[in-house]
């Protein structure tokens, strides 16, 4: 579900963002950075949930052990300290660092699997169908799940 959801969400902002769209056709070798800045822009898992081990603290926030803490990728990745014009999509965005696959002990054993289909996948989609836009008489609509983020259907023309 997440890569299908990688993808759904890369071509959703490609064909919103035509002017970025437009640099990837010019160039197709873009296709690793427009997948690493869907990652950061629109990513698959938006939240992920861990249980403290041990007392800590967090930025000075004590945690005591067991406590449940609730990590929000999604914000992280929207972080302005991180991440200048957070709300723009840029496949050409030179800091391509974004927390969408976790890390530490926690990363994410399948990233580099979905990320060659997701870029495999826009290769070959916009190779195939250059001209594919939005379908105007069908509205957006995303799924309602709590800690994923994807889309109920995406309705394209090819035409």
């Amino acid at each position: 579900m997440t890569t299908t959801d990688l993808i759904g969400n890369a071509v959703l902002a490609l064909l919103q963002h035509p002017g970025e769209l437009s640099k990837l056709l010019a160039n197709p070798s873009l296709v690793r950075s427009a997948v690493e800045e869907v990652l950061r822009y629109d990513a698959p898992v938006v939240q992920g949930t861990r249980i403290a081990t041990e007392a800590m603290q967090i930025d000075g926030c004590p945690v005591a052990a067991g406590q449940t803490i609730n990590a929000v990728l999604y914000a992280a990745n929207h972080d302005s300290e991180a991440h200048p014009d957070p709300k723009r999509f840029d496949i050409e965005r030179p800091d391509k660092r974004h927390i969408s696959f976790g890390g530490g002990a926690h990363f994410c054993l399948g990233a580099p699997l979905a990320r060659a289909e997701a870029q495999i996948a826009l290769s070959v989609l916009f190779e195939r169908f250059p001209k594919l836009r939005l379908s105007a008489e069908h509205p957006l609509e995303r799924r309602t799940m709590l800690n994923f983020n994807g889309l109920e259907a995406l309705w394209v023309r090819a035409d």
